[in-house]
């Protein structure tokens, strides 16, 4: 293990101080570095070499897997030393931290450059607070006493202890890189695979090269611009370069019989069911007597279901603590039962417990939400999927149930896992790949009434919403968590319209009360200075919400499609009372318009005898728009923009 000595900072963070902290002098490196400063002088900073090599051996008759990571950056502004100088790495249980080694090169008049030892070190938690717990540590090092055009080398190593989750390897950073490679030796009788993923990985340069017994594999690319960070994508990783490695077979020896690993999904299923071959056959006598009083007055299968699956929603709290295997194994679901919280995996095996209790065909299922962009064809690895559900047959329907949500109702799917393919087990040689079905606009719907009157340059109203789908769903949730000022505030960022001077005076919310956990908001608002007034004329803009309005893509630095949560129906009512006194002298033509099917407005005004009615009709029909669709997308966007500038005219008659 690495060579560390442990304390804690005034600050509660742990910190490591390395034992030896030494000056060595050294020379030589300014004509190298003079070199890349002029290459990247319009840069702050560079890594002028990243370097991982992956080594896989055969000792005492098992695969070993070490990786051995080297990553140099130099500090070209004055500025960079202060802003980039920490480097992060990240290990956890399955990916043991061996050993650790961080040093700067100092410019120095005399000697050129000198080294400095660097042994500042945190370790930090990369998840936050949040209700999920794991063993992904992330060690950071920060390099002090930097000046400008210095040069930090921060090198580690790990040890993966599951040759089947190798991890993939990215050539971008925060900043340019001027050179990475990513180089892998096995043994001849280890058979490789390489799942190269990006947006354009035509640049990487890849070469085999053989060696005694030994294979490598090596990829090369140079200038690589710095990674940018895309909004409206589920993650980075639908569009950062990566090489993912995996092993499909090997041999011990030449004379040992191959040994299959990871070559299609039939093998990943091998891997992943021996985790719940034998789990949970001993009897369970309170977990069966729950089953049968939950279903007591059921006659149904879906009754019995849909209770079973609404009893653990509203029973079991979705809590994860994931440490090395703990990850892969669920937890015996009496215990489950009795602590009240469980994981993704612990709520999964308690519902398909339950679910064959009461005599319906329940499976296990591992599932990859929409975090994660990849194909079990072809990435056929435990990382494909992070997540599991439980997947019930009833008849011949698939119905997914996923224990995690509280308000997802029977029968429905959540967003981050809708589109998806899920591996569902069948026995411990059959499963099944299904991909669950996308929801139709219709089931996700948004209706927002605002009744509205005006006293001279003020505007008055109320503001009734009804959300239907996933967006109920959400604000059900965020209700349980939300309270007081925190709460109010979300329901200002539900209701705002008009302009940035809405107020609401007061609020009526109902989360999760139908069968569907539908939701809806009611508040009181007011608007002042929203009303314009030349001479007898008042001039009042009815679109006091401008959706799609901030859906402008960028054409010119963005080749990554732009993605939604889900596809959704919206509708806008806003009914203006119009005062005796006053006519209507302008109403602003109705309009339409779609863009190739993605998505579509409808507006339409009327004038009534004593109020106009504006009514806005929104289909959102897909999760994402291709590059090559962004100006179409655009010149609708802009349409809509024009069209929210509309005002209606109402004249006094005296």
């Amino acid at each position: 293990m690495i060579s560390l000595l442990k304390h804690k900072n005034p600050s509660g963070r742990l910190v490591f101080i390395l034992l030896a902290s030494l000056l060595i002098s050294g020379s030589g490196f300014a004509q190298e570095y003079d070199s890349l400063i002029a290459k990247y002088k319009k840069e702050d900073a560079v890594v002028i070499n990243y370097n991982e090599h992956l080594i896989i051996t055969v000792v005492d008759g098992e695969l070993v897997a070490n990786s051995y990571v080297t990553k140099e950056k130099l500090f070209i502004s004055d500025l960079s030393r202060g802003v980039y100088n920490f480097d992060g790495l990240i290990c956890s249980d399955f990916h043991d931290l061996t050993d650790i080694k961080t040093w700067s090169w100092i410019p120095d008049k005399k000697e050129g450059y000198r080294k400095v030892y660097c042994g500042n070190y945190a370790e930090v938690n990369p998840n936050g607070e949040s209700i999920f717990y794991d063993d992904l540590r992330e060690i950071v090092v920060a390099y002090s006493g930097l000046l400008k055009n210095s040069v930090t080398h921060t090198y580690y190593a790990l040890e993966h202890s599951d040759p089947h989750m190798l991890q993939p390897f990215t050539f971008q950073e925060n900043i340019p890189v001027d050179k990475a490679t990513f180089e892998v030796t096995v043994p001849k009788t280890v058979n490789m695979a390489f799942a190269l993923k990006g947006l354009d990985t035509s640049r990487i340069k890849r070469t085999v090269t053989e060696k005694g017994n030994k294979i490598t594999y090596k990829f090369e690319i140079t200038d690589v611009p710095a990674f940018r960070d895309f909004d409206h994508v589920p993650t980075p990783l639908y569009y950062a370069d990566l090489i993912i490695p995996y092993i499909t077979s090997y041999k011990l020896s030449e004379s040992n019989k191959k040994v299959d690993m990871l070559a299609d999904p039939d093998q990943l299923y091998k891997y992943l069911y021996k985790y719940i071959r034998n789990h949970d056959l001993r009897k369970k006598p309170q977990l069966e007597h729950t089953v049968a009083d939950i279903t007591k007055k059921d006659t149904d299968p879906r009754e019995k279901a849909k209770h079973i699956y609404e009893w653990v929603q509203q029973n079991i709290h979705y809590i994860a603590f994931e440490k090395g295997m703990e990850g892969f194994v669920p937890r015996e679901a009496d215990s489950i039962l009795k602590r009240k919280y469980g994981d993704c995996k612990d709520m999964t095996t308690l519902l398909v417990n339950m679910f064959r209790m009461a005599g319906l065909d329940a499976h296990y299922t591992w599932i990859g939400t929409r975090h994660l962009p990849f194909k079990l064809a072809e990435t056929p690895l435990p990382l494909a999927s992070n997540h599991m559900i439980c997947a019930l047959k009833l008849g011949q329907e698939w119905i997914f149930a996923d224990g995690t949500h509280p308000f997802i109702p029977f029968g429905q799917a959540p967003s981050g896992i809708q589109g998806k393919e899920a591996m569902i087990a069948i026995d411990d040689k059959n499963y099944k790949i299904i991909n669950i079905p996308v929801s139709a606009p219709d089931k996700n719907v948004v209706v927002d009434s605002t009744l509205i009157s005006f006293n001279e340059n003020k505007l008055t109203g109320k503001v009734k919403q009804y959300y239907k789908g996933d967006e109920a769903w959400y604000i059900g949730y965020m209700r349980m968590y939300l309270k007081g000022e925190d709460w109010d505030k979300r329901i200002r960022a539900l209701t705002i319209r008009g302009t940035d001077k809405y107020q609401h005076d007061k609020h009526i919310t109902s989360t999760g009360l139908t069968p569907d956990k539908d939701a809806a908001i009611e508040t009181d608002f007011n608007l002042d200075n929203y009303v314009s007034k030349i001479g007898k004329d008042y001039y009042i803009n009815m679109n006091l919400k401008h959706t799609f309005e901030d859906n402008r893509i960028d054409t010119e630095n963005r080749s990554v499609p732009y993605y939604y949560n889900y596809k959704q129906t919206e509708k806008e009512v806003v009914v203006l009372d119009v005062p005796k006194g006053f006519k209507v002298t302008h109403l602003p033509s109705s309009a339409h318009g779609s863009v190739d099917g993605l998505w579509s407005y409808d507006i339409t005004y009327k004038a009534e005898k004593d109020r106009i009615v504006l009514i806005k009709e929104y289909t959102l029909n897909t999760l994402d728009i291709s590059p090559k669709l962004f100006a179409n997308n655009n010149k609708l966007v802009d349409e809509l923009k024009n069209l929210y500038k509309e005002t209606v005219v109402l004249t006094a008659k005296k």
